[in-house]
């Protein structure tokens, strides 16, 4: 009776990860049926993405003050000087800092390539999200199916305790068997308010992420291909930067070198004889006297940040190559702890049923039947979590190969 009630247990914990899911509506208030809609869900609350619009802006921006051969915009001035016989002399010109040869290019080029990082930026924080979502959603499943476990556990308890009281009342079982039936059910009622509290974190971590809790954890299925390692996300979203620091190094180089300005304007002054106004035509040249070492500052730290930016970009090559690897032996390693953990629980109940039949024929302790039985509920605890465990390591695989669920 003790092993069918276990076994029940088991498939109430191996429910909790059914594959099958239950449509449902297809809003923000409604459990996600799938690991991918979920993902969606937390995907729409990137911060990102969220700015991403406004980062377009700045890009499209910055392309346009990069045309023409002018640092920003020219500057209109004047000057009136009047008298004690009223306008004497008026005065209008136009300046602005010349580009050097090819620097509006090296500007335009800069801003091209920021506006190259803002989506392989937001491709990269979708398979973050993503990443963060699969974890959560196996950690929920996990807690679901040790609780279930231990619901079952200490209903097979209260049986035990109620079946004792029965006999000890009838002079048929000593009082101290009743006592220790009642430790352990005081036991696992501890264990099943401690998997409650683990679900309550899951679960809100999860919801913090993708909305309500999902009712079912349908499984993803293994990528048998997935994208290459330079096609990876992270590594686009890392070459991406590096580029983008590489020519706002280049951009930056022409800031340090001295700034040539050119001002034209118009001279009306009054001739004090003829009391007539002569024009005059004012063409200036600015040249800086020494160099500006705050654009040399500037282009020095730009320089610094491409090097840091290449560098990262390798790293990151380096560690998800050795991600895969890890993900791909994980998933093996997972899928045969299944087996074992099942192997166990088979051979911890088949012993658990001698050691029952052995207490019935009176040869052996209702203390060794309890330890008997907390070894099997041990064993079928771990088995739920090697199944989660199993199904969790197929994401941990996709998230390395760099696909979306």
């Amino acid at each position: 009776m003790i092993i069918l009630r276990v076994g029940y247990a088991i498939g109430l914990a191996w429910a909790v990860t059914a594959t099958a899911a239950q449509p449902v509506s297809d809003v923000s208030t409604s459990p996600a049926a799938t690991i991918a809609e979920a993902t969606s869900r937390a995907a729409a609350r990137l911060p990102d993405l969220a700015a991403a619009d406004a980062s377009r802006a700045q890009v499209a921006a910055q392309r346009r003050s990069a045309r023409g051969p002018f640092v920003g915009p020219p500057m209109v001035s004047g000057d009136l000087e009047i008298g004690s016989e009223g306008l004497s002399e008026q005065e209008v010109g136009v300046s602005a800092g010349f580009r050097w040869p090819g620097e509006g290019r090296a500007a335009r080029l800069a801003a091209e390539r920021s506006g190259f990082v803002i989506d392989a930026t937001l491709a990269d924080a979708r398979l973050l999200i993503a990443g963060e979502v699969r974890s959560a959603w196996w950690a929920l499943a996990s807690t679901r199916a040790v609780l279930a476990v231990e619901r079952g556990q200490a209903a097979l308890a209260d049986q035990e305790v109620v079946a004792t009281t029965r006999l000890v009342s009838a002079g048929v079982q000593a009082r101290r068997d009743l006592l220790l039936a009642q430790a352990e059910q005081s036991a696992i009622d501890a264990r099943l308010s401690a998997a409650e509290q683990d679900l309550a974190t899951a679960q809100a971590t999860f919801e913090a992420l993708a909305g309500p809790a999902p009712v079912q954890f349908p499984p993803e299925t293994p990528t048998a291909n997935g994208v290459g390692v330079d096609e990876h996300p992270a590594v686009r979203a890392a070459l991406a930067r590096a580029a983008a620091a590489e020519a706002q190094a280049v951009a930056s180089r022409f800031g340090s070198r001295p700034r040539i300005e050119g001002s034209v304007g118009v001279r009306r002054e009054r001739d004090d004889v003829r009391g007539e106004f002569d024009n005059a035509l004012l063409v200036g040249v600015g040249v800086p006297i020494g160099r500006n070492y705050a654009a040399v500052a500037e282009s020095a730290g730009a320089q610094a940040e491409a090097l840091r930016a290449t560098a990262e970009a390798v790293r990151m090559r380096t560690r998800l190559e050795a991600e895969r690897l890890a993900g791909a032996r994980r998933l093996d390693v997972a899928r045969r702890a299944v087996g074992e953990a099942e192997a166990r629980r088979t051979a911890l109940a088949e012993a658990l049923a001698l050691t029952e039949r052995g207490r019935r024929e009176g040869e052996i302790g209702f203390l060794e039947v309890l330890r008997a039985r907390q070894t099997v509920a041990q064993a079928t605890r771990d088995l739920a979590v090697a199944r989660v465990a199993a199904l969790a390591a197929i994401s941990t695989y996709n998230q390395a190969q760099g696909v979306l669920p």
